[in-house]
């Protein structure tokens, strides 16, 4: 789930989050169509929603009918995500507290690349140049800000055609949340879709 121990945090995407409550990643889907959950609590990263852990098992509390999160594998979270951090401290981190995080959509973005490159991305972190995503959740590498810019660096550092250059606005959006570019709305799928 988590990259290396850089993510001092505990964030979870739909699967994790269904997880908490020993359901499938349908479930998640399923309680944000019924409006038992919503966006609001989470920050959007190349098109999916990802919870801090705390607003994950507070959901619980919050349905209509209570729901017991399974307490060992939010524990299990933890101690993959954040090692050394206590649950009790995990859970209190809020979505407003979140550095800024980004998926490969944003890292295009960042660049001026077109959003189809994703292999772009996912080349560099196979060879070595880019860093291992800091998490893998639901199936999305996900990387701190920091941690993007530095693989980014690393790139530049790469004979290439074109060479990569952050551009500027994209970089102070990221960093003061205002972000709105490729990633930043929630991608739909299936019947939710036409809806």
């Amino acid at each position: 789930m988590a990259g290396a121990s850089r993510a001092p945090l505990v964030i979870v995407g739909a699967q994790e989050f269904a997880a908490v409550y020993d359901g499938p990643a349908r479930n998640t889907a399923q309680w944000i169509h019924r409006g038992a959950l919503d966006y609001s609590d989470a920050v959007i990263v190349s098109g999916r929603a990802y919870w801090p852990l705390g607003a994950a098992v507070a959901f619980g509390e919050r349905t209509e009918r209570k729901k017991t999160p399974n307490m060992g594998y939010v524990e299990q979270l933890v101690a993959e995500q954040a090692p050394g951090r206590s649950v009790r401290t995990a859970l209190a981190v809020r979505a407003a507290d979140l550095p800024p995080i980004v998926g490969i959509q944003e890292i295009l973005a960042l660049t001026g690349e077109d959003p189809t490159k994703a292999k772009l991305v996912t080349d560099a972190v196979t060879k070595g140049v880019f860093p291992e995503p800091d998490w893998r959740l639901s199936g999305s590498p996900l990387w701190l800000l920091p941690n993007a810019l530095a693989g980014l660096d690393r790139m530049r550092e790469r004979p290439r055609s074109r060479p990569l250059e952050v551009i500027p606005e994209v970089l102070a959006a990221l960093e003061n949340g205002t972000y709105d570019g490729p990633g930043s709305q929630i991608l739909t799928r299936g019947k939710q879709s036409g809806s």
